[in-house]
């Protein structure tokens, strides 16, 4: 499965949205480095993967995520 990144948290961590929209924490060695949001990885890298099923949840991520530099 393809994922667009939407937010590089570091060169480990990014934030994506997959192809039913859903927006993703993935993690992985590396995953995010030299990547640029807009930009497609494949799952093959991807070790670890949060998803929130709850849209109140959603809106307190999308929060936390704003406030990190």
């Amino acid at each position: 499965m393809n994922m667009q990144i939407t937010k590089i948290l570091n060169n480990n961590v990014v934030v994506v949205t997959d192809d039913q929209q859903r927006e993703k924490v993935v993690m992985g060695r590396g995953i995010g480095f030299q990547k640029c949001a807009g930009e497609r990885i494949n799952s093959s890298g991807i070790e670890k993967e949060y998803a929130l099923s709850s849209h109140e949840l959603n809106g307190r991520l999308s929060e936390l995520l704003s406030h990190i530099p």
